[in-house]
């Protein structure tokens, strides 16, 4: 695994107060937002960071093809490739410091989910009937959440424990994901696809099913929450959104229901992904040249 120092020149914090296209009905708050760029990358996309302030997330080879995972702790990246694996892609960390994610592999190109200990075992996620699988998040109880793509041709999210596989399909729903979840395995969100939009969505123990819809939004996704019940995502306001296709403003979202948009200064979209308990945010952002930076906000 090898390490390389993160330039100073490479880091640019920014004390601004978020930018804001509509007052109401978002709060306004103040971050401070910091940019993280790996060395060298033409994309760095940070998707998770636990309470240590480990983040982790891939970035792209200057091609925009290739994904390299990475961890980021005291100013220093380490690489994470998964074996045999011709594209790796870091999404989510625990406490215990396990991180999970996908790649593909280099000899059949099928993706496949995996998990890495903190050790350094890798393990492949695949539940049963796969055809590709995205694994999201790990709880420090060792839950894993995400999504797979079955025989029928559709994403459906899963949560894995221990050995044992359960699957989740929003009500209505054409597409389901599973993209984040606390500590307890109580609270689990993610996005869900109807017969008009996309949507966020919060599931708690396992039954009761809220959608999570910031205000204004035609498109939106809920990709963390942390154990305080603050949940983050992002959202388009516009129509003709998709789920990879924006732009986006991130969110926070408080436990009491208050929205907060997010939006790195000079950026032309931001999307947020990881929350820990501390309440910091990572994510990522396009400056007005396209080009996509991670980032850290408090």
């Amino acid at each position: 695994m090898s390490r390389y120092k993160f330039p100073a020149l490479l880091v640019v914090c920014l004390s601004l107060a978020v930018s804001f296209t509509l007052l109401a009905p978002y709060a306004r708050a103040a971050h401070t937002f910091t940019t993280i760029d790996v060395p060298g990358a033409g994309e760095t996309d940070c998707n998770d960071i636990n309470t240590a302030g480990t983040i982790v997330g891939f970035s792209l080879d200057s091609t925009l093809t290739i994904g390299t995972g990475f961890t980021f702790s005291g100013g220093t990246f380490k690489t994470v490739k998964a074996p045999h694996s011709s594209d790796t892609r870091v999404y989510g960390i625990n406490d215990n410091g396990d991180i999970v994610g996908w790649f593909t592999d280099s000899t059949t190109g099928v993706v496949h989910g995996f998990k890495r200990t903190a050790a350094g075992v890798f393990s492949k996620i695949d539940p049963p009937g796969s055809t590709l699988t995205n694994a999201w998040s790990i709880n420090t109880a060792g839950t894993v959440v995400g999504a797979f793509i079955g025989t029928d041709g559709i994403y459906h999210g899963f949560t894995l424990i221990g050995t044992t596989y359960s699957t989740f399909d929003a009500p209505g729903s054409t597409l389901t994901e599973i993209l984040g979840v606390d500590t307890a395995g109580t609270h689990m969100v993610g996005i869900y696809r109807d017969s008009v939009q996309q949507h966020g969505f919060l599931l708690t123990n396992g039954a009761t099913f809220t959608t999570i819809d910031p205000p204004t939004s035609n498109t939106s996704a809920s990709d963390r929450i942390n154990d305080s019940g603050v949940i983050v995502g992002l959202f388009c306001p516009s129509t003709g959104c998709t789920q990879d296709v924006g732009p986006f403003s991130g969110y926070r979202r408080g436990a009491s229901g208050t929205y907060t948009k997010i939006n790195a200064p000079g950026a032309t979209e931001t999307r947020c992904r990881g929350l820990n308990n501390g309440g910091i945010i990572v994510g990522r952002f396009t400056d007005s040249a396209g080009v996509i930076h991670g980032y850290m906000v408090q």
